[in-house]
């Protein structure tokens, strides 16, 4: 990635899908590190993101431009913008939790029409599609605020009570 085509690849690129950008640089051992790791999870997402890597030896004006400070940095741009990021060489699981939080699922169309059934009061209706999407995708974290939202919507103030403190204990 070079400044040339940072702004077509990046920037334009991420309103379409999002985009997630390596800044590294050769001599830094945990960038080598994660390079290859996160190569891995962009294959295993199926295009649902883009990895792009910016050498920041050759790219000095890029990393400047979004405050790179250490290596490595990895931020997630949509629609545009840098919308996260992390610095260090985290562990798989960690970079996976961090795609999670940001990556469009296919039961995301299922979770915004729950949610516009609960605004309109249409509490059966948002149940059967809380219900699809636990059968379909029980790891969306979307789904258990949902679930806290419907509970509290139906007048099961109890049951939300302890969804909502599980939830806290999660850290979701």
């Amino acid at each position: 990635m070079t400044a040339a085509n940072f702004q077509a690849v990046v920037i334009e690129g991420s309103h379409e899908r999002p985009v997630l950008v390596d800044f590294w640089a050769d001599w830094c051992a945990p960038c080598r590190m994660l390079m290859p790791m996160l190569a891995k999870l962009a294959d295993q997402n199926d295009g649902r993101f883009v990895l792009a890597k910016v050498d920041t030896e050759a790219e000095p004006a890029l990393a400047a431009q979004f405050g790179i400070r250490s290596l490595p940095t990895v931020q997630l741009f949509r629609n545009g913008q840098a919308v996260d990021q992390f610095m260090g060489a985290l562990p798989e699981p960690q970079v996976r939790e961090f795609l999670d939080r940001h990556l469009p699922r296919a039961s995301d169309g299922l979770i915004q029409h729950a949610r516009a059934a609960l605004t309109t009061g249409e509490l059966t209706t948002a149940r059967a599609l809380i219900d699809q999407v636990r059968a379909e995708d029980p790891d969306n974290t979307r789904l258990p605020l949902l679930e806290v939202q419907l509970l509290a919507s139906a007048g099961e103030i109890a049951q939300a009570l302890v969804a909502l403190d599980r939830l806290a204990r999660t850290g979701q």
